[in-house]
């Protein structure tokens, strides 16, 4: 495998990672309610596109990004307290 390839997998690995725990967090955060409720998660081959995550609870449905993460990240600093500030925002539920 060449230098580029390795690198390549290897970031795809970091990425593959995070986006794994961001899915745990969102699962267990909303789990903790008892509520129905869906989480797609949608991703690319293409590593210049970031993954994002549609959440559905009941009639409410928002899109979760990387630039919106990135946000939530700046005033937080911890991407469990992020994540559950973004579902505070987004979902009444959480409020």
């Amino acid at each position: 495998m060449s230098r580029w390839n390795e690198e390549k997998a290897l970031e795809r690995s970091d990425i593959d990672q995070v986006t794994g725990v961001i899915h745990r967090i969102l699962h267990e955060t909303i789990d903790q309610l008892g509520i129905a409720y869906g989480i797609v998660s949608e991703f690319s081959y293409n590593s210049e596109e970031p993954p994002s995550w549609t959440i559905s609870i009941d009639d409410s449905k928002t899109v979760l990004n990387s630039s919106l993460l990135f946000q939530y990240m700046k005033q937080h600093r911890n991407l469990n307290d992020a994540l559950t500030q973004f579902m505070r925002d987004h979902f009444s539920y959480f409020a």
